[in-house]
């Protein structure tokens, strides 16, 4: 079994969750942490019987960025040290871009820098009311580099480069108006509640339809009109022609439960 150092790892009723574990220093997000998140993920993907997966935060924060005392050590490293630093948020970021089940992130608190990064490359994000978002490197003296891969998927273009020049936050109201977040609620209770009702929705849908539609969403949005339209053509071939749209369409007229294929990924 694995030993977790800075998060928590558990499974119930078909959520996968991963918890960011170091409450005291509000979560931040170090090497071994990234590399955690990651492994976590690969395991809960793997299992069958997790069917979303949930990121957030124990305490009152979801994560507060980069561990300061340990990036502090770049001045002295060497420019491959430095690069291969990163590569564990980065491994991270494109495992979310192919996983083949949904994640939602469950914002509690402060999501800053890194840890507005790690909620913005989840497909779903419920925030309380009192959870805030921000890009705040530039008050330290860098710029947000790697997180721009998905929030520029996800908020304004023109806004979010405020975000990232100012370094100020926003609150979740603002997030939610701008299509960041999904659902704001009061109490962490709530969004549980609200976790495992999607986990029972995405428990009724075909499992290899979510796959690939997933990873279908992410290459169409990112090319032409004409492009997507072509693509989009073969992608949908594939549905159509699959077991599973077989087992659906057959269960609609029967008036029964769908029996889907386990996941083939």
């Amino acid at each position: 079994m694995t030993t977790w150092r800075h998060i928590l790892v558990e499974k119930r009723d078909g959520i996968g969750r991963i918890i960011l574990n170091r409450p005291k220093l509000k979560n931040p997000m170090d090497r071994i942490t990234t590399e955690e998140i990651h492994d976590a993920m690969l395991q809960h993907l793997a299992d069958d019987e997790v069917v979303v997966l949930e990121i957030t935060g124990a305490g009152d924060a979801f994560c507060a960025g980069g561990d300061i005392n340990e990036m502090k050590k770049f001045p002295g490293m060497s420019a491959d040290e430095a690069s291969e630093w990163a590569q564990p948020i980065i491994a991270a970021h494109r495992l979310m871009l192919n996983a083949q089940k949904p994640v939602i992130a469950t914002v509690n608190g402060p999501a800053l820098a890194g840890g507005f990064g790690l909620a913005g490359m989840c497909d779903i994000l419920i925030a309380t009311r009192n959870a805030t978002f921000g890009a705040t490197e530039v008050k330290i003296g860098i710029f947000p580099m790697i997180i721009v891969a998905h929030l520029a998927r996800a908020l304004p273009r023109k806004r979010l480069l405020e975000m990232m020049m100012t370094g100020e936050p926003i609150d979740a109201a603002e997030a939610r108006a701008l299509g960041f977040v999904s659902k704001v609620v009061d109490t962490r209770e709530q969004m549980d509640e609200l976790v495992a009702g999607y986990a029972k929705k995405f428990a009724r849908v075909s499992p290899t339809a979510i796959m690939m539609g997933r990873r279908a969403f992410n290459l169409l949005t990112e090319m032409s009109a004409d492009e997507a339209l072509r693509a989009a053509q073969f992608f949908n071939l594939r549905f159509t022609m699959g077991e599973d749209f077989r087992e659906g369409a057959a269960s609609f007229l029967e008036k029964r439960r769908p029996k889907w294929r386990k996941l083939q990924a």
